[in-house]
């Protein structure tokens, strides 16, 4: 997986992943299609931070708030940000590399760097995997003590958002896949 050369190391993760009863191309259209605003649990909890209302595709949101896309493939995609995430002003405390370098060689003590990645895995010849996985490197001790408080309160919510996307684009797949099966079978 990208992700793995990406960060290979970390200190803390979260993963999620669905079985999905449609090809892997329509699993990745699916994706790549996903809004957060059509998520009434990603409006909420995103207002309820402070990060106002998301705007566009997930690429889009994730690099209007500074994410950057690391590495890419059909298969997968992984983003990554730099920052104090702990921190009351989460978006001004955030380090927004510019660069998969820049990103590399970011190192200040007091931030963590973090990567997310999207993937998606045929299982079968109608079943895809699409699977989720944060990943938290703290760049010092203290900023990995500051983290796991913060992780202790953010990642039950975490999880809701992942799981709660999971399922839209698990829907949003089924239903571009039987469109596809509907076409073909009115195709002469």
């Amino acid at each position: 997986m990208l992700v793995d050369e990406v960060m290979p190391e970390y200190d803390f993760f979260e993963r999620h992943e669905t079985i999905i009863a449609a090809p892997r191309d329509a699993v990745r259209d699916a994706l790549d299609k996903w809004t957060p605003a059509s998520s009434f649990l990603w409006r909420w909890l995103l207002r309820l931070r402070g990060l106002g209302r998301p705007q566009g595709t997930l690429r889009q949101w994730a690099e209007s708030n500074g994410f950057l896309c690391l590495a890419e493939t059909e298969d997968e995609v992984v983003y990554g940000q730099s920052g104090r995430f702990w921190a009351l002003d989460e978006r001004g405390s955030l380090a927004s590399p510019k660069s998969v370098e820049e990103f590399r060689a970011f190192d200040d003590p007091a931030s963590a760097a973090a990567v997310m990645n999207f993937l998606t895995q045929a299982v079968g010849p109608r079943r895809t995997r699409l699977y989720t996985e944060t990943r938290v490197r703290a760049l010092s001790h203290g900023s990995r003590r500051r983290f796991r408080l913060y992780w202790l309160l953010i990642r039950p919510f975490s999880g809701l958002l992942r799981r709660a996307m999971l399922n839209d684009i698990k829907n949003a797949a089924l239903k571009i896949n039987t469109s596809a099966s509907i076409r073909k079978e009115t195709v002469p």
